[in-house]
């Protein structure tokens, strides 16, 4: 990885990215956590929300990302949207380690996060089953036909049961970023 500070840094915390490549490889290792489709909006309010990277830049980076084949987007209603390539993959496997371990945590811990308030917008479910003692609780958050995350928690009452349906449905991305944050992703 180069060390030539060629990026702009106005906005830049000390330990940001100030490396067009680093700027790549980040994107790249970002996407790659998610494993998801990411819009080009909120991979720039990911890296500005923590200062690791400067506007423009990302969005340099993004376009040079994909004409190189790394990325590929889809135009969603009003915002573009990325996907990692296999060859994106391949080099974010490659260079991850170049980044710093507190630049990674902390861009993708924002990504995650900003990921399951978007996704709680597509839809939260859950489901209450009467179990012959007890009940299940299915909670389900699902990004439009795909389901994100599933968990089945058993309740030993009716009362415990809705009470674990009405919290999840009141802020369904706690449990998902929960998760995410117990796996140190």
């Amino acid at each position: 990885m180069e060390n030539n500070y060629d990026a702009l840094t106005g906005g830049i915390v000390l330990g940001g990215m100030r490396s067009k490549s680093d700027i790549r490889v980040l994107l790249c290792y970002i996407l790659k956590s998610l494993n998801a489709p990411f819009s080009k909006s909120a991979l720039n309010e990911v890296l500005q929300s923590t200062a690791l990277a400067n506007f423009f830049e990302v969005n340099d980076a993004l376009a040079s990302l994909s004409s190189g084949g790394l990325i590929t987007s889809e135009k969603r209603e009003d915002d573009e949207y990325y996907t990692l390539t296999a060859s994106g993959s391949d080099m974010a496997d490659r260079l991850e380690t170049d980044l710093p371990l507190n630049v990674r945590k902390t861009a993708v811990a924002s990504a995650v996060e900003l990921l399951s308030r978007q996704r709680a917008a597509y839809g939260a479910d859950s489901e209450i089953i009467k179990l012959e003692k007890g009940y299940h609780v299915r909670l389900t958050l699902r990004d439009g036909d795909q389901i994100m995350m599933q968990t089945l928690l058993y309740a030993a009452d009716s009362l415990q049961a809705n009470v674990i349906s009405d919290s999840f449905m009141k802020a369904p991305e706690a449990l998902y970023s929960g998760i995410i944050d117990s796996l140190e992703l």
